[in-house]
């Protein structure tokens, strides 16, 4: 998806100070194969879609013509070439080398049109054998929409009481772990292509499980904060909202903490929310910023706008 003429100069600005210089790839969204690879400084990306284009740099004739015939077909079957940025924040040494790899490698091998669900950053790491990727400081491949929806997204005002979830990092359970009304579910925390989804509430449920269980709360204690509703957040931008259902909350004894005291972790089961006043206000086309926590805070779980605690005696 190509940046959005609604979007604000203001937040391609910040996308642009973030990007610095970067390597990017066009891919046709239809089948996930690249067609283009480049280099830029700024959001030099969006002159691919100029009604006027000019050559830039180095960029021959011949290739240029190749290059705005693709974007023509894929402009006609009603899409839009996707922009994946392949890594920024880069030295200008860096990514000339970095293009110059990344045009070898894809002129190298054979590429294959992918299924729907595949056409994603990261999308196909079963291919390798590599057990992990080299630290990419946090610039690696991701969809340039993803940075702008990140800057675009408005701070957190609402008033409504809110569990706020943060999730990162990925866990799979290939045996499946049991969580809220006897349900199994295979994995937890945030997997990187939920950011990519291309059709809105797509992952909406996965994102709920992931969400659900397991979390050191007290449900007595939310409910008596009046909360009904958690919000899932990554990144520091609330991403999903479900309405908790009513009665679902089931606590466990998992493990003795090394005091002796029991730790009792508690699960719920959900409904997720794609629309209404509500979804606007919490997630709405960008998600909202939450306001960055204490230094060294590491508990997941936030309340909002104020934690009942304060305000409420804990059963």
């Amino acid at each position: 998806m190509l940046v959005a003429v609604e979007v604000p100069q203001a937040v391609l600005d910040q996308v642009s100070s973030e990007l610095q210089a970067y390597v990017y790839m066009l891919i046709d969204p239809e089948s996930g194969v690249p067609f283009y690879v480049g280099k830029g400084q700024g959001l030099r990306h969006a002159a691919h879609l100029a009604e006027a284009l000019v050559p830039i740099g180095d960029e021959a004739a011949k290739e240029r013509s190749r290059k705005l015939a693709k974007i023509d077909d894929i402009l006609a079957r009603g899409l839009r070439p996707e922009v994946w940025i392949l890594r920024y924040g880069l030295t200008l040494a860096e990514y000339t080398a970095v293009e110059a790899a990344s045009i070898d490698l894809l002129m190298s091998l054979p590429l294959r049109p992918l299924r729907e669900g595949d056409i994603r950053p990261l999308g196909c790491r079963d291919q390798l054998t590599n057990a992990r990727r080299e630290d990419a400081r946090g610039h690696g491949v991701t969809l340039l929409q993803t940075l702008i929806h990140d800057y675009a997204a408005p701070g957190l005002t609402t008033n409504h009481p809110l569990l706020l979830i943060t999730l990162n990092g990925w866990h799979e359970y290939p045996d499946g772990e049991v969580i809220a009304g006897g349900r199994v579910r295979y994995f937890s925390g945030w997997k990187p292509e939920w950011l990519a989804s291309s059709v809105p509430g797509k992952a909406y449920d996965q994102i709920g499980e992931s969400a659900s269980a397991w979390w050191r709360v007290d449900p007595r204690v939310v409910d008596r904060g009046g909360i009904e509703h958690v919000a899932a957040v990554h990144r520091g931008v609330t991403r999903a909202l479900f309405k908790i259902e009513p009665g679902s909350w089931e606590t466990k004894v998992f493990d003795l903490h090394k005091s002796g005291r029991e730790i009792r972790l508690a699960a719920f089961w959900f409904q997720a929310l794609a629309s209404g006043p509500l979804f606007d206000e919490v997630i709405g086309p960008h998600g909202h910023r939450v306001p960055p926590r204490a230094q060294g805070t590491q508990n997941p779980l936030h309340y909002w706008p104020h934690h009942p605690h304060k305000t409420l005696a804990a059963p």
